[in-house]
């Protein structure tokens, strides 16, 4: 009779892997694009009563000159921001996800603002609208 020969289970080294995965998050933060907002003057409207509100993940600003920019990127028109906009939004299932930030020079002609605001409102965002709160001022 022949002996059964036990087969112990390969050993697989471990210790590596915590270094493989701090690489793994290293490179995916270097590879991934942050939002970040431009460097355009804007000075706020003021209002009465206002809310602080977290950061939503969608910048659109209008600067003094008119000048509309889609995360941090300067855009020609309304119709760049609907698109913009929409291609953002379109996998993002709650309110809190479809928060657009508008911030908007005070001195901005509505006849600017205005389709940047439809535009957004199209795409299927919720302007949250910056300003600067006349309480605290005071």
């Amino acid at each position: 009779m022949k002996p059964i020969k036990r087969h112990s289970l390969p050993f697989i080294p471990t210790a590596n892997l915590v270094d493989i995965a701090i690489l793994l998050i290293i490179f995916y933060m270097a590879c991934s694009n942050f939002v970040a907002q431009t460097a355009a003057k804007v000075t706020l409207p003021k209002a009465e009563a206002m809310d602080r509100q977290q950061e939503p993940l969608v910048l659109v600003l209008i600067d003094s000159k008119g000048n509309i920019y889609l995360q941090g990127k300067q855009v020609q028109n309304a119709a760049s921001v609907q698109s913009g906009v929409s291609g953002l939004l379109q996998d993002k299932t709650t309110d809190a996800m479809r928060m657009v930030m508008f911030r908007c020079d005070e001195s901005v002609n509505r006849d600017i603002f205005e389709p940047v605001i439809s535009a957004i409102v199209e795409a299927g965002g919720i302007i949250m609208a910056v300003g600067e709160n006349l309480a605290a001022g005071k």
